[in-house]
């Protein structure tokens, strides 16, 4: 009876262990550079900064500034910009096209973004509706655009390291360069202001 028991606590012990194992196995196979890539893209245009944030390594303070920045222009923003980032964003696609893996422990990933057009939309028009409805028609101008990252290996965890070229956020910053067919010539001027004054102080 002793020995019955024993086997089965055996048993039990296995299959647990097994189950954890195939469970960390799992867990350690999901975040690749490849799926921490597009957690990071999703986070930036889902304004999601917090996770965003996890994602980038300790050693670049730059890439975490620029997602301050864009945080606080987001949070600022009038209703018109911030719906046109949406929007955006929305109609905005990612797709990783080749992984690199040089002899120095990083991995680059490179990225082809397929945005709006935002600059010839709005000679077209400046309607979130009729925007939608071109999308939907397969004439909204849309334009591509390439970059890559590098990403590191801590604790591991794969972090992004470096981002060279156009990433998930150049949508925000193509919007807000907009600004001006947007808004009023007030409302651009006061936003300008607003984040001048963030700049100098980030600065000082």
């Amino acid at each position: 009876m002793k020995r019955l028991f024993s086997l089965l606590l055996f048993i039990t012990i296995a299959l647990v262990s097994l189950q954890a194992g195939t469970k960390q196995f799992f867990s350690a196979q999901v975040e690749t550079p490849e799926v921490v890539i597009n957690k990071y893209l999703t986070a930036v245009i889902s304004n999601d900064y917090e996770t965003a944030y996890t994602l980038v390594s300790d050693d670049n303070g730059d890439i975490r500034e620029w997602l301050d920045f864009l945080e606080f222009v987001t949070g600022i923003a009038p209703g018109k910009i911030a719906s046109t980032i949406h929007l955006a964003h929305s109609l905005t696609r990612h797709q990783v096209v080749q992984i690199d893996l040089p002899n120095d422990g990083t991995t680059i990933v490179s990225v082809e973004s397929t945005v709006p057009d935002m600059e010839e939309i709005f000679k077209i028009t400046h309607s979130e509706n009729e925007i939608k409805s071109l999308y939907d028609n397969g004439s909204l101008p849309l334009k591509k655009k390439q970059g890559s990252f590098v990403l590191v290996n801590e604790n591991s965890n794969w972090k992004i390291k470096e981002i060279k070229g156009t990433s998930g956020d150049s949508v925000s910053k193509v919007a807000m360069d907009l600004v001006d067919k947007l808004l009023s010539k007030e409302e651009s001027l006061k936003l300008n202001k607003e984040i001048k004054n963030y700049q100098n102080r980030k600065g000082s």
